[in-house]
């Protein structure tokens, strides 16, 4: 931490630090799908899924406890209460858990907002990171990277079967990708702004064209 070059240090800190809370919202979604969803090939995959987002938030903690020791937390939490720029994620996290249809938490939470997010983080943030002198927070996200392209596969083999099934899933999963597409980038905007400054609206270009294209391999149309 302390051969981290300090504006390394704080944009960890401003954007990795609040995620914990993010990843809190993906553990109860998917603890809700494992509750009330039908049958044990979703729900048990889902309750794994659920406490693997317990293990994220873990490890962005002790990215928090290296770099600014207790303080970054609370501070992080206050970011997340009333920061402007986390008010939308925080909405649109907020949104997610008062669904009731656990499918359609499967598509925004799983789909939508890990496959907007978890790019943008543990791909591209983590990639500027590198460039500029910040391996050692590449070091101690790597788990969260490898996780998240293992998840993917997951969830895409569940999509695109559902979506095979007949036209009408088809629609009604696109409809919500489409939906929940537009809600997440809106919600990332403002992070994304802090994180890669006059490069932010082509960053999430790059990451919405990716994830329309995972999108058509999986059948829906978008």
């Amino acid at each position: 931490a302390e051969r981290l070059p300090a504006d390394l240090k704080q944009l960890a800190l401003d954007i990795l630090l609040p995620m914990r809370h993010v990843a809190w919202g993906g553990n109860m979604g998917n603890a809700y799908i494992s509750a009330y969803g039908y049958g044990t090939v979703i729900t048990q995959p889902c309750l794994y899924h659920a406490m693997d987002h317990l293990g994220v938030a873990q490890y962005l903690t002790r990215i928090g406890l290296v770099l600014d020791g207790p303080e970054a937390l609370a501070a992080a939490k206050e970011a997340w209460m009333s920061g402007p720029d986390w008010q939308p994620m925080r909405r649109h996290v907020e949104n997610l858990l008062v669904l009731q249809d656990w499918f359609e938490i499967f598509v925004a939470q799983n789909l939508v907002l890990e496959g907007l997010l978890n790019p943008m983080l543990y791909d591209h943030l983590d990639a500027d990171f590198s460039a500029r002198g910040g391996t050692a927070i590449s070091m101690i996200t790597r788990f969260m990277a490898e996780w998240s392209t293992e998840t993917a596969k997951w969830v895409d083999a569940q999509i695109k079967a559902a979506a095979a099934e007949s036209p009408e899933n088809r629609d009604v999963l696109s409809a919500w990708v489409r939906q929940y597409r537009a809600a997440t980038l809106e919600a990332l905007a403002p992070i994304a702004g802090r994180a890669f400054g006059e490069h932010a609206d082509e960053t999430l270009a790059e990451l919405s064209a990716e994830f329309n294209n995972r999108c058509s391999k999986l059948g829906l149309s978008l």
